[in-house]
């Protein structure tokens, strides 16, 4: 009798064991397939954004939507970061070249004329690029070829200022309608919620 505790354990033991490591590796397999594929995640948003823009595209009859975030470039030796913008998404109507490549790490420094206005006011346009500020900025809009151009500040949740909504005319000028106007500045308001 004795000698049947000790193995009434070990077999106790064993089968613990067992469902200790069966247990363990369940609940793995379970975390793994709850957690999302972030990379497929940011496609199925990003493409869900990339239509939204694409349906604005001809609402407005515009030329080129794009959206331009706004990040760190790095650090100065001084310590004090660099602040860029970069156009992260872009959609072109039949026979408008994409230019998302070429338009990257832009110094905000550099158009200092468009975004102060747009921060102050929340959105900044002129139908005639000629008649924009100097800058980076009009230079390439001038070497896009852009006549008109209407961009609204796309500002966080907490009210900072995370990026810009821009919209462009390169085949011919265009006066938004007072409808237009409205869709565009209702499409801003929406883009935080798509770019965080």
């Amino acid at each position: 009798m004795d000698i049947f505790i000790p193995v009434i354990v070990s077999i106790l033991s064993i089968f613990g064991t067992g469902f200790a490591i069966w247990y363990k590796n369940y609940i793995d397999k379970k975390k793994i397939e709850a957690e999302e594929c972030p990379v497929g995640k940011c496609v199925t948003e990003d493409a869900r954004l990339l239509d939204f823009m694409d349906s604005l595209l001809l609402d407005v009859k515009a030329d080129r939507v794009s959206i331009y975030s706004f990040h760190n470039g790095g650090i100065y030796w001084s310590g004090k970061s660099m602040q860029k913008m970069s156009m992260s998404y872009e959609v072109t109507s039949s026979g408008i070249s994409t230019e998302m490549l070429s338009k990257q790490n832009i110094p905000v420094s550099a158009c200092i004329g468009t975004l102060k206005p747009l921060m102050t006011n929340g959105h900044f346009h002129h139908i005639n690029v000629n008649d924009y500020p100097e800058g980076l900025c009009k230079y390439h809009l001038i070497e896009s070829g852009v006549i008109s151009t209407y961009q609204w500040a796309i500002m966080s949740l907490s009210g900072k200022m995370i990026g810009m909504l821009r919209i462009d005319y390169i085949k011919k000028a265009k006066k938004l309608t007072d409808d237009e106007y409205g869709k565009l500045k209702i499409f801003s308001d929406k883009l935080p919620g798509y770019l965080s």
